[in-house]
């Protein structure tokens, strides 16, 4: 699925690593444990880290984040994720 051009704009003015490609939330199931990630939260920023846990049911993502503490996403909420 393309990326929206809201989305890339986003990415691009907060930095996002080159290479990563958007994951929209009904794709978060293609996600493995141990993948890296970026992540772009209205409500909270920005993160790195890697994947966790994804709930195979809804759109649920664990994320352990750099440089420490773990972060629950809900697909429902105003962020962005991409994978390297």
């Amino acid at each position: 699925m393309a990326s929206s051009p809201g989305s890339v704009m986003t990415a691009s003015l907060l930095n996002r690593p080159d290479g990563y490609r958007h994951v929209p939330a009904s794709e978060w199931t293609d996600l493995q444990s141990g993948d890296r990630v970026w992540i772009y939260d209205v409500a909270w920023g920005v993160g790195t880290g890697r994947v966790d846990d994804v709930s195979q049911h809804q759109e649920l993502l664990w994320v352990i984040l750099e440089p420490g503490g773990r972060r629950l996403i809900c697909g429902t909420d105003d962020v962005e994720v991409w994978a390297a």
